[in-house]
């Protein structure tokens, strides 16, 4: 075990009770925690530069004041029950480092800086949603086995020419390519392996774009309502916002021409609308392109859950119909690989190719070479696709059982929409049933329900909620929804009644 102690070169005291006080404000400060192991003292010489003599003498100083034990055969420890008057010491030397830290004062921040403490920027776990598990798939559906071999085999690395230090800031170039060929293949997006950008995760990856798009007081087109994620990022890179509201046909494109200033982006889910699910209609899509380019403005497709239609038709992306490279296409592995994969990819528009690399070769042009490599045979092998294959047949008949307990339990009192899609299903609650009781009712039962009000800048409805199902079995849903209408029921005047 290495530790470092410094010892001051000016004191005048013998240098074990040097050693001896180093060591006491190392557990006082907490840097060494009840319970810890304190190095050998042979270690400790070494690090220290002193005789071992003189780390036994202050060990066993330590011990006589109580701060330690030794055990025979083990080694020295922090006691995990110290003495009253020692305990005293600690909650005071705790209270005044408090107390420094308190009268320090502040720093002067950077634009960004301050933009990050800034009232109207929403906090980073509003859209996380611990109720609906993040929105990542079920644990219990994820294909462990598969991928652990996967790993174990592309963990020998047999060419010593993997391990040497040299970095695509795009990411390794074989799992591109397969990232490439699934976008052709299921998504319909035109693109080769050198438009892919990998990341660690999606906020990252929009927050590279926004850095090379967004200059200071641009505007930006965003969805209301829509992802508050998306909105965070883009007010952090100093954009403002310009609400469009969405109906049964996705984002109204019209209302783009109603904004008095250039707006140089549109960010927009048209595969899967957040939160309502709606998919962008042919004609919407059509005319969102056509406004990019005689706008000289750029669309970011965030292809948010597109892969969990059931019943429906796939519905291709809307950058396999951009004929102007204006479309940044975001999608990210999330909803199907959580928390196995984290990774992210955006298809970079040709023209954007030479700023995109280099700036990111700037603040991230590191990966992880056996994660990148196992993603890569992973695809390559199908089994991603055999996965989403599997899981959509399965969260399709927890959806469906979802929807059957709602109306059973609940009639009239609820509006659940037809969109047959995601992991979430949307609902609305008769208006004399209030927000709170909802989510109180929920909460007693257990049910994975979250507000929408969150996603919505302006307007929001307080009779709208998502409810999740992709984490619990026809069985569970259907109890689950029971007992959450006969907690409602307490609630509202008219009994819910069950058949």
């Amino acid at each position: 075990m290495e530790f470092v102690l410094s010892l001051p070169e000016s004191s005048l005291l013998p240098v074990y009770r040097q050693v001896c006080e180093a060591l006491k404000q190392a557990i006082l400060s907490g840097r060494l925690p009840p319970g810890a192991k304190l190095p050998s003292t042979r270690d400790l010489a070494e690090s220290a530069s002193v005789s071992r003599f003189t780390i036994i003498r202050s060990y066993e100083e330590l011990a006589a004041q109580g701060y330690v034990q030794t055990i025979s055969g083990s080694g020295t420890f922090v006691n995990r029950e110290i003495p009253k008057e020692i305990a005293d010491i600690v909650a005071e030397f705790a209270s005044e480092q408090a107390f420094q830290a308190s009268s320090l004062g502040e720093t002067e921040l950077s634009a960004y800086g301050k933009r990050c403490l800034e009232g109207e920027i929403e906090p980073a776990n509003l859209e996380l949603f611990p109720e609906l598990n993040y929105g990542a798939p079920s644990i219990d559906q994820l294909p462990l086995n598969r991928w652990r071999e996967v790993v174990n085999r592309n963990s020998r690395f047999h060419d010593p020419g993997l391990l040497a230090y040299e970095s695509d800031p795009f990411g390794y170039a074989p799992l591109r390519e397969a990232i490439a060929g699934y976008l052709v293949r299921s998504r319909s997006v035109r693109c080769a392996p050198e438009q892919i950008a990998i990341f660690t995760g999606a906020q990252a990856a929009l927050d590279l774009v926004c850095r090379l798009l967004i200059r200071p007081s641009d505007f930006a087109a965003v969805e209301n309502p829509g992802f508050s994620g998306a909105r965070r990022t883009l007010l952090m890179n100093s954009a403002q916002l310009f609400p469009v509201d969405v109906d049964n046909h996705g984002l109204l494109v019209h209302r783009l021409y109603d904004c008095e200033q250039h707006l140089r982006v549109a960010y927009v889910t048209p595969s899967h609308h957040d939160p309502t699910g709606v998919v962008m209609s042919l004609p919407r899509r059509l005319e969102l392109l056509r406004w990019a380019d005689r706008n000289d403005s750029y669309v970011i497709e965030d292809d948010y859950d597109s892969e969990f239609r059931y019943g429906d038709k796939p519905v291709p992306s809307l950058q396999g119909l951009d004929e102007h490279d204006r479309v940044i296409y975001l999608s990210t592995f999330w909803k199907v690989l959580f928390p196995v994969v984290r990774l992210a990819f955006v298809v970079v528009p040709r023209r954007m190719l030479a700023p995109f690399a280099r700036a990111k070769s700037l603040i991230d042009r590191d990966f992880s070479l056996l994660e990148h490599r196992s993603l890569a045979e992973f695809i390559n092998e199908g089994h991603l696709e055999r996965h989403i294959r599997r899981t959509r047949s399965l969260y399709a008949k927890r959806r469906v059982s979802l929807v059957q307990a709602l109306t059973r339990h609940f009639r009239k009192r609820v509006t659940i929409s037809s969109v047959t899609a995601g992991m979430h299903l949307l609902v609305r609650f008769a208006p004399e049933i209030s927000r709170e009781d909802v989510l109180r009712s929920a909460r007693k039962a257990e049910v994975p329900l979250v507000s929408t009000n969150n996603h919505y800048l302006h307007d929001c409805d307080d009779s709208e909620f998502l409810i999740g199902f992709a984490h619990a079995d026809e069985e569970q849903i259907q109890s689950s929804i029971e007992r959450f209408a006969q907690e409602l029921a307490a609630y509202i005047e008219a009994p819910v009644a069950a058949n």
